[in-house]
């Protein structure tokens, strides 16, 4: 047995070490081929997918990759990234998607690879959570959008992505306009004057004192605003 954490973080030694004492059969397809090693492991399908397959020892290690049916590292990290983009916390546990986050620092293919899935996975997620309403997914979400940012993946382009799309409901779940400002991506004061922020995302911004009275007013001078988001502003006058 082995923790995911074990062998996401596994030296190519010791990933030749885990993998010597594997058992397979050679007429199993790639899928009943993995979940059996992922059964002996102690793990699951997609854990044992995206341990191995963000794991930046893996690349050149072929025999384990052929062990887990794949022809090439390619093939597996094609496997890898719809597992991750897809998943809503039903096989990757939010400690499983932290450990991944943490350990993309000391690899930059593996930076890039993640910065690619980040908005399909959020995606996947808020879709989840409409449906569902599970409070220790939304919980979970909230934990893997602050991890996004305070690790240092979100970049400028990212979080413009994200403050661009309708999505002020899950920004607001997550307080990721705060999180936002706090990562230095976007001053406080832009955010405050855009239209895709919603009026509650104001409203934050206001109560954190990141936005002055005086812009308060100048915001009240636009006559496009909604009325809902004027009513809001004039009670903070």
């Amino acid at each position: 047995m082995i923790s995911f954490t074990e062998l996401l973080t596994a030296s190519d030694d010791q990933l030749v070490k885990i993998f010597y004492k594997i058992k397979v059969d050679a007429n199993d397809d790639f899928i009943k081929r993995i979940n059996k090693i992922a059964a002996q492991l102690g793990l699951n399908h997609a854990q044992l997918v995206c341990a191995v397959g963000f794991n930046k020892n893996i690349r050149d290690l072929t025999d384990i990759i052929s062990v887990l049916g794949f022809r090439d590292y390619k093939l597996l990290s094609y496997r890898q990234n719809e597992l991750f983009t897809t998943d809503t916390y039903q096989q990757l546990a939010i400690d499983n998607i932290l450990d991944i986050y943490s350990a993309r620092l000391e690899d930059v293919q593996i930076m890039e690879s993640l910065r690619e899935l980040l908005m399909p996975r959020l995606e996947h997620i808020e879709v989840d959570i409409e449906k569902n309403q599970d409070p220790s997914h939304i919980i979970s979400y909230r934990m893997e959008v602050h991890a996004i940012y305070t690790s240092g993946i979100a970049n400028k382009k990212f979080a413009e992505q994200r403050l661009n799309k309708n999505i002020g409901k899950y920004r607001m779940i997550a307080n990721e306009i705060g999180v936002i400002v706090e990562a230095g991506l976007f001053p406080a004061s832009n955010l405050f004057f855009m239209e895709t922020i919603s009026p509650e995302e104001k409203k934050e911004l206001i109560e954190q004192k990141h936005i002055s009275n005086e812009m308060v007013k100048n915001r009240l001078q636009n006559s496009k605003i909604s009325s809902e988001e004027r009513d809001m502003l004039e009670a903070y006058i």
